[in-house]
């Protein structure tokens, strides 16, 4: 990248001398930035506007020009062909998110710049291009916490086995590897979450019927009770979704499967937001939407509301779609009709190509710049007309006064009405030079003194507004006439400073329109506010960009703020957890994914926008919430070996081999060893358990109601919970602790 201080400093010193260090420090201050944080774009909205306005009011305007169009060229010149590979790159990477209307509009952008390089399009291809990775970056962040819960969801129910957990974990395996590459996997995504869903159900439920009923097998042996295993049968799969009779379910499981429901419909609300979120104002879609929010927040499953939503807002798309090209349409028949020449109708001739260009490839183009644009060459054309019909007044009123002086001015009468039209601007000012040289010839001092002074009034009222456009050249060139005792061309300054005036307007718009598109990413960031200031800005007669760049420079330094805040609560998150890792509960299993997520996040952390950072601090507060959760319960469980550990600790790791009663078989899961009742004859040593049971009385009001009691002592996790008036006693593995539970509470 090339030197942009230097470059702009060397510019401007040829002409202001010591004076630009000044305007260039600024500059800078304006920016928010030093000397090595200048982007082109920086150097473009510098030269643009401080450093032209300097110029101006030391240089001709069409010097001034001159000078900041070479420096914008030295800018840009040699980085195009490098810029072009970029974008083609750029291409290649996103070209496999069709469904994203961005790459459609920058596909048609690359196709342009391949036939001509334009630096408004190269700009506009860039500014997409960084755009579309701050949404990658976030999808890859959404896809990152989906795969936390898909191999959470694995975990969960791994012991099925089966056909359905094989296909889950070859889902999980693409899925990861995808997410390691850098790439989506939407489809992937979708299935195995469906999958994962379906599992977790038949986990949860009890009582399930899948619509073609595929068998489900309780393989026993004849072997001691804990030898008994839970497997699916391999055999065809079921063809649709599993149905689960929740009436027929007890109260505790129901809810479990309708909070899955809701957790699964949540995540898919999310992504129709992020993908449809310039839709959700729609009439058609804005009130299913408001239900569905309302259904979910309330922990309820919105079903049918959100296939609603789904297909209003394909529809709203379509519609949006229809709408763009219908004006589209009446934009270019309204162009053809107006009457200006064909090179001032070009460049929105183009833009009007390239929007048709984007609808075919799937995007929506912006159409209010054109619109913007359209009316801009409407209302040149109106100028242009009543400057014709002021030129023809002028005329008029010149003949009659020529008309009225007699022979001798006859002949300049003559050649005043032999001028066509189309001559008359250039033909005029030279016919009023004559006339003057003649009312001096003919002792007419008096008429002419009075035109010079009407056109003095004129000069002086035209002047502020000449200055401030840098129009030096014709000022002077005017005040020079007068002083001769001249005329002047005042039409032609008037002219002049219309044709400045729109050229800076336009100039100031456009600027304008690039930092709107950045605005829009800060939305939900403070970006409503610059949206509101750009808006305040284009409604001037003469728009200045540099509030608007200071604006967004403070959102800017803002952003990093919260990204530094948001890395120092992680590194405290991760570092806290350190000495937790071994503490299973189900609070952790709730965090482990979480903290996936979370780690993902981190190392992705520099490159996310608004959005994603907005993301990531959500689900750092839940993380940080279930830590200080699983704190609390590490510190009871400290509290209760303390207290039983007097106790004989080998004992209530021994087995028995007693066999439990028959009521109790079916919480004969894969790796429960042991249970049975402690008030009869427990499979552990009675008079510990009974220790125990006292040691845990005074933790009985750190819970809302009386439950289970789980705790881990060495590689044994011992259960303690009621059961049909008595205390039930289970000793298991660690990992059949999930699901010994869920059965004890369905």
């Amino acid at each position: 990248m090339p030197d942009i201080y230097g470059l702009i400093l060397e510019t401007l010193r040829r002409h202001l001398g010591t004076r630009a260090e000044a305007v260039l420090e600024e500059g800078l201050k304006r920016l928010g930035k030093r000397q090595e944080e200048l982007s082109p774009e920086d150097g473009e909205t510098l030269l643009k506007g401080l450093a032209f306005r300097e110029l101006q009011a030391r240089l001709p305007a069409k010097e001034a020009k001159r000078v900041v169009e070479e420096a914008l060229q030295k800018l840009s010149a040699p980085s195009e062909p490098a810029d072009l590979e970029a974008l083609e790159a750029g291409l290649k990477r996103f070209g496999l998110y069709l469904d994203w209307p961005e790459v459609a509009r920058y596909r048609a952008l690359v196709n342009r710049l391949r036939q001509n390089p334009d630096p408004r399009l190269m700009w506009e291809a860039k500014a997409l291009l960084e755009a579309l990775e701050e949404k990658l970056e976030e999808a890859l962040l959404r896809q990152a916490k989906d795969l936390a819960h898909l191999e959470e969801s694995l975990e969960r129910v791994r012991h099925l086995g089966g056909p359905k957990v094989r296909r889950l974990e070859k889902l999980g395996e693409t899925v990861r590897e995808a997410q390691k590459e850098g790439l989506l996997a939407q489809a992937e995504v979708e299935r195995a979450r469906s999958l994962a869903l379906e599992l977790r159900k038949l986990l949860e439920s009890s009582v399930a019927r899948p619509p073609t009923l595929p068998e489900i097998v309780f393989e026993t042996q004849e072997k001691p009770p804990e030898d008994v295993f839970l497997s699916v049968e391999e055999a065809e799969e079921p063809e649709g979704e599993l149905v689960v009779d929740l009436e027929a379910l007890p109260e505790e499981a129901a809810r479990r499967l309708e909070a899955l429901e809701v957790e699964e419909e949540g995540r898919r609300l999310e992504e129709l937001l992020a993908r449809h979120a310039h839709l959700l104002q729609e009439p058609t879609v804005s009130p299913l939407l408001a239900e569905v929010q309302a259904l979910l927040e309330a922990g309820k499953p919105a079903g049918e509301k959100l296939s609603l939503l789904e297909a209003a807002l394909k529809e709203a798309e379509a519609n949006l779609r229809a709408e763009k090209k219908a004006r589209l349409i009446q934009l270019e028949a309204r162009l053809r009709t107006l009457p200006l020449p064909e090179e001032a109708k070009a460049s929105l001739e183009a833009a009007l190509a390239l929007a048709e260009e984007t609808l075919r490839e799937g995007g929506l183009p912006d159409l209010k710049p054109l619109e913007e644009e359209l009316a801009r060459l409407a209302a040149e054309a109106r100028r242009q007309e009543e400057e014709r019909r002021k030129l023809e007044a002028e005329m008029e009123a010149l003949a009659r006064e020529l008309a009225a002086k007699g022979e001798a001015f006859a002949p300049l009468l003559e050649e005043l009405r032999a001028v066509p039209l189309e001559a008359l601007p250039q033909r005029l000012p030279e016919i009023k030079a004559r006339y003057a040289a003649l009312l001096m010839t003919q002792g007419e001092e008096a008429a002419l003194r009075a035109k010079i002074k009407e056109a003095e009034e004129e000069l002086k009222a035209l002047r502020p507004e000449a200055l401030a456009l840098g129009l030096w050249e014709s000022l002077e060139k005017a005040e020079e006439a007068l002083a001769k005792g001249e005329l002047p061309d005042l039409a032609a300054l008037r002219r002049e400073v219309a044709q400045a005036r729109e050229a800076a307007r336009q100039e100031a718009l456009e600027e304008l329109s690039r930092m709107e598109a950045l605005a829009e990413r800060f939305l939900g960031f403070g970006g409503e506010g610059v949206l509101r200031l750009i808006a305040e800005e284009k409604a001037k007669p003469l728009p200045d960009p540099t509030p608007v760049a200071r604006a967004l420079q403070a959102l800017k330094r803002r952003l990093e703020a919260k990204r530094e805040e948001v890395l120092t609560r992680l590194t405290a998150l991760f570092q806290a957890y350190e000495g937790l890792e071994g503490f299973q509960s189900e609070t952790h299993r709730r965090l482990r994914p979480l903290l996936q997520f979370l780690q993902s996040a981190k190392e992705r952390l520099p490159r996310l926008g608004p959005k994603g950072l907005a993301q990531v601090e959500k689900t750092l507060a839940e993380a940080e919430s279930l830590l200080e959760g699983l704190k609390r319960e590490a510190e009871a469980a400290k509290s209760i070996l303390k207290e039983i550990q007097g106790a004989d600790l080998e004992a209530l790791l021994g087995v028995f081999e007693e066999k439990p009663p028959l009521d109790l078989d079916r919480f004969r899961l894969p790796g429960v060893e042991a249970l049975g009742f402690l008030e009869e004859s427990p499979p552990l040593p009675k008079e510990a358990l009974q220790e125990l049971k006292r040691a845990l009385e005074p933790l009985r009001g750190l819970f809302q109601e009386e439950g289970p009691v789980a705790l881990l002592l060495g590689q044994k996790a011992l259960v303690l919970a009621p059961f049909s008036g008595r205390t039930l006693v289970a000793l298991m593995e660690p990992g059949a602790l999930s699901a010994f539970l869920l059965k004890l509470s369905s």
